[in-house]
């Protein structure tokens, strides 16, 4: 059987490279050598660890997300010594030996020796799948082996923690404190804070848009011409596409003239801040909102809001409103930048039985007898 194997294989070999069928490349058929391989015997973690090293020096990805890839491999490499699957050495394999069913494996054990979420597990895989794409491209593992190893993501339920949110508390403005929040703004002395007040009522008009996406939002992810916002969503790395209203728009015009950022928006971080260096964006989050969570709680005090007023209640405002004045969970979840309506409904579940009879109300349906007794 083996002799068959070898003899198809050199064959094979000599179509390939006429010629250069010698005793060394015999022998190596015979002994299943790197030689033969389409991976030339390259070891898989040490070829994902390089491609870490190499996007991590070029600036393409942050130092945690590099320090968590290389934390994967560990793991990964655990993994392989404890269940007996490495190929040419206890906790190593080749490239090409990488497969679907070693990767089923791999899932099985995070899942019932690590007790590990889905999540979890997707994350552990997310330097193995990038790096199976990778030598697919250099031609180190076949197309169809490589699209049954990428199909081993796993689909992960809607949740909350995953979309960056949490059950609705309650805490949004009514259109009369709206007003009440703008005639504030008008009569108020303090410049820092009227930019703050501007900061949430743009979030307010551009659909609920989150801190640390408006705090983030750079002049090319404006389109002036089309009246449209698109950027990718911090919380998820989605694309996220909104129309922008006049009033949006007349703010984003201010600052425009302001021109205190070539790149953001916002005078909230500096220009030089990369959204790749995940701890520095960490850091700029944190002092961003405590910064005008500050500001927006004395605004809310003098108002005499019965809660304290933070950045997020610009969020919960639009969708409250919005549900109030008939608008759609289907479009208001698009919106909002959910990954689906399960999404907004699980944050707004408090608000649906109004909803539905407020909907159910507005069919106005009188079929039914006038002398009904």
């Amino acid at each position: 059987m083996k002799v068959n194997k070898v003899n198809a294989a050199l064959n094979e070999y000599h179509q390939m490279h006429p010629g250069e069928v010698s005793e060394e490349i015999i022998s190596a058929f015979l002994d299943d050598k790197p030689i033969t391989r389409k991976d030339k015997g390259e070891d898989f973690i040490t070829f994902v660890l390089k491609r870490l090293d190499s996007e991590y020096s070029r600036n393409k990805i942050g130092y945690s997300r590099y320090k968590n890839g290389q934390s994967c491999m560990n793991i990964f490499q655990q993994f392989l010594k404890a269940k007996g699957l490495g190929t040419y050495k206890p906790d190593s394999v080749y490239i090409g030996d990488v497969s679907a069913e070693l990767i089923d494996k791999y899932i099985k054990w995070h899942r019932e020796f690590k007790n590990n979420s889905d999540a979890t597990i997707n994350h552990a895989l997310t330097p193995i799948l990038k790096g199976c794409e990778n030598a697919c491209a250099l031609g180190m593992i076949d197309r169809e082996v490589n699209a049954a190893i990428q199909d081993m993501h796993i689909q992960e339920k809607a949740s909350l923690e995953a979309e960056g949110e949490k059950e609705f508390d309650g805490h949004n403005l009514s259109k009369e404190q709206l007003a009440k929040l703008v005639e504030f703004y008008q009569n108020d002395t303090e410049p820092r804070r009227k930019e703050f007040i501007e900061m949430f009522l743009f979030a307010f008009h551009a659909c609920g848009l989150r801190i640390v996406d408006v705090m983030t939002l750079q002049w090319t992810h404006i389109d002036f011409d089309k009246k449209e916002l698109s950027k990718i969503l911090i919380n998820t790395n989605k694309h996220h596409k909104i129309p922008l209203t006049e009033p949006a728009l007349r703010i984003l015009y201010k600052w425009q003239g302001m021109d205190r950022r070539k790149k953001y928006v916002f005078d909230l971080v500096k220009d030089s801040l990369s959204l790749n260096d995940a701890d520095a964006l960490y850091r700029a989050r944190n002092t961003a909102t405590k910064c005008i969570n500050q500001s927006l709680r004395v605004v809310g005090e003098r108002l005499e809001f019965p809660f304290p007023l933070s950045f997020h209640t610009a969020r919960h405002t639009f969708a409250v409103l919005a549900i109030n004045d008939g608008l759609t969970m289907t479009v208001l979840s698009r919106l909002l930048g959910h990954s689906s309506t399960d999404i907004t409904e699980k944050v707004y579940a408090r608000l649906l039985p109004q909803t539905l009879t407020a909907e159910v109300e507005k069919l106005n349906y009188q079929f039914i007898p006038d002398n009904l007794d």
